[in-house]
């Protein structure tokens, strides 16, 4: 599964719940993994549903901050992706439907 963010292309690939590409730099085992030396979003392949949906889109917030070139210690950089996990989709959905209303509001006055 290939996706574009910012020019840069990156790969989504489920991978077996042992497998060394999901040990994180200290060496612990974890459930989803972003590679920027090659582009690519290692998930465990016992994910599924709500939490596969969480560890993906924790993921995908690496995916932007590697793409953006945006630096910020690692210790914020995981706050602010488990942030996004767990608040963003409510928050775009508010954004989605506070849009719709203004736009409404402009466009009948």
């Amino acid at each position: 599964m290939e996706f574009i963010i910012n020019n840069r292309l990156w790969n989504v690939k489920f991978v077996n719940a042992a497998s060394e590409k999901l040990h994180r730099s200290d060496g612990s085992l974890t459930v989803g993994v972003t590679d920027g030396n090659d582009n690519c979003v290692y998930l465990s392949d016992l994910l599924s549903g709500a939490f596969l949906k969480k560890v993906l889109c924790h993921e995908l917030c690496h995916c932007f901050m590697m793409s953006y070139n945006i630096s910020i210690p690692i210790e914020q950089e995981e706050f602010l992706a488990d942030w996004i996990s767990i608040y963003g989709e409510e928050l775009i959905y508010l954004l989605d439907d506070l849009m719709s209303t203004m736009s409404r509001e402009v466009q009948y006055g």
